[in-house]
């Protein structure tokens, strides 16, 4: 379904000057998600950015119009909505993901771009240099390589007989691939566990890696943050219930709809360091000279009633780790 000059949860009533087109005075923001608007983290990236500018002087529909996309996870949809976007020339575009970035940055050398939750901007060819992009893109990194050894170590504290893991991502991304295939095969033998990554991009994919794998004893999932694995997470969450495999997530919403346990950035705290950006660049900031930051608070989650489906037994100096208990 698309989403033009449409604010999420608000009827198109609301804003008739929306339909009219951008008003004289306003400026545009443009939004394209990789989630679909079904998605449990959707509502509040959309109602954290819309708040957070309202704080800072940019009322939704008043003096800033917004084009809101949701592209389900469909690269190729994706591609469509970027350029719809960009035919509304907006002032600023913020792109969710590693998918949304792409789409934005094959379709506009100078529309200002701010990615948000996006892993790896050097290595994917977005910028070229962290504290100076230099182009038309910057933003926010949410996790580094290096949290696979976080992950992994989680997996192994939670259920200390696990020898095997499956990380399952989207393996079109090559340089992301790369990284997180690397960091497996370093940190994984550390901790007595043979982890390797199960390339998935539908809802099929996924099962027939996840049932593939549980066929042999003593193995743990790692759902590695990408737009294929948000997407599916609840189909991934059941899975590993009907299969009973512990997992890892990298998102925190997975947990809340029955997964195990993440370890994990907020998603609104991301969104609300993002419409900082949109709004220094509203304000006539150079998109090129903002540095690309990092996240620097993480939290771990652990749901409870799982836990107990699994048989796991949480140590108390686990437990003293866990910064969020969903029951």
């Amino acid at each position: 379904m698309r989403r033009r000059d449409v604010i999420a949860g608000l009827g198109a009533a609301a804003w008739p000057t929306f339909a009219a087109g951008q008003a004289k005075g306003q400026r545009r923001l443009g939004i394209l998600l990789v989630y679909g608007e079904a998605h449990p983290d959707s509502p509040v990236i959309v109602d954290t950015l819309r708040e957070s500018l309202k704080r800072a002087g940019w009322i939704w529909g008043q003096n800033l119009a917004v084009d809101l996309q949701y592209g389900n996870g469909d690269a190729a949809r994706m591609r469509l909505q970027a350029d719809e976007i960009l035919a509304q020339k907006p002032d600023v575009v913020l792109a969710q993901g590693i998918v949304g970035a792409t789409a934005l940055q094959s379709a506009t050398k100078t529309t200002p771009v701010v990615f948000m939750m996006l892993q790896d901007p050097i290595g994917g060819g977005f910028v070229t240099n962290l504290s100076r992009p230099g182009g038309n893109l910057t933003g926010f990194t949410n996790f580094d390589f290096v949290l696979v050894g976080k992950w992994l170590q989680l997996l192994k504290e939670l259920s200390p007989g696990v020898t095997r893991a499956l990380a399952l991502l989207n393996p079109d991304y090559r340089a992301r691939l790369a990284g997180y295939a690397a960091e497996l095969s370093r940190i994984g033998p550390e901790l007595g566990i043979d982890a390797r990554i199960a390339g998935v991009h539908d809802a099929a994919e996924i099962e027939t890696a996840i049932s593939g794998f549980a066929a042999q004893p003593n193995g743990g999932l790692l759902i590695l943050p990408d737009a294929v694995t948000g997407i599916y997470s609840q189909r991934i969450v059941d899975l590993a219930a009907t299969c009973r495999l512990p997992a890892v997530y990298a998102y925190a919403a997975p947990v809340r709809l029955g997964g195990l346990a993440a370890y994990t950035t907020s998603v609104a705290q991301d969104v609300e360091r993002a419409a900082g950006y949109i709004d220094r660049i509203l304000r006539g900031a150079v998109v090129g000279e903002l540095p690309v930051q990092a996240s620097a608070r993480f939290t771990t989650l652990l749901n409870l009633k799982t836990a107990a489906a699994l048989g796991l037994t949480i140590t108390p100096s686990l437990m003293a780790t866990v910064d969020e208990l969903v029951e």
